[in-house]
């Protein structure tokens, strides 16, 4: 399962990406991460859940935090779980979010991990492959 929680600041959509990863790591067999900008949240979760401070890699664009998930899915073949907060803060000026959740398709199709996605911004703004594919 791929899903994007989209909308503005202060909708809740960190509050849903820390309740389903908690709700998550009781039923699930395998490993459970939370990617976040920064360690506000390291405190908010369970300890079951590695927490990930992505600012400590020096990723600056999608691409490079496409290649950043492979190589945490290469080096723990357990990962059922990954929720990313803020990708938009991770994103480059003007991502391609297509061209980026094509790959995560790819990643998700061929090792079956759930990956949930926050995403901050206008809710006219969201892309229409988004709101037909991944929309929460």
């Amino acid at each position: 399962m791929i899903k994007v929680v989209f909308g503005t600041k202060g909708v809740g959509k960190t509050k849903y990406l820390i309740e389903d990863a908690h709700n998550i790591v009781d039923n699930i067999h395998g490993h459970v991460i939370f990617i976040d900008s920064d360690d506000e949240l390291i405190t908010a979760l369970r300890h079951e859940i590695r927490f990930v401070n992505i600012k400590e890699f020096n990723i600056e664009n999608l691409s490079s935090f496409y290649g950043f998930i492979c190589g945490l899915i290469a080096s723990d073949y357990d990962i059922a779980a990954l929720y990313i907060d803020r990708l938009d803060l991770i994103a480059e000026p003007n991502p391609d979010y297509q061209l980026f959740f094509e790959k995560i398709k790819e990643l998700h199709d061929k090792f079956n991990i759930r990956l949930v996605f926050s995403i901050s911004g206008n809710i006219k703004d969201i892309p229409d492959f988004i709101t037909k594919e991944y929309a929460l």
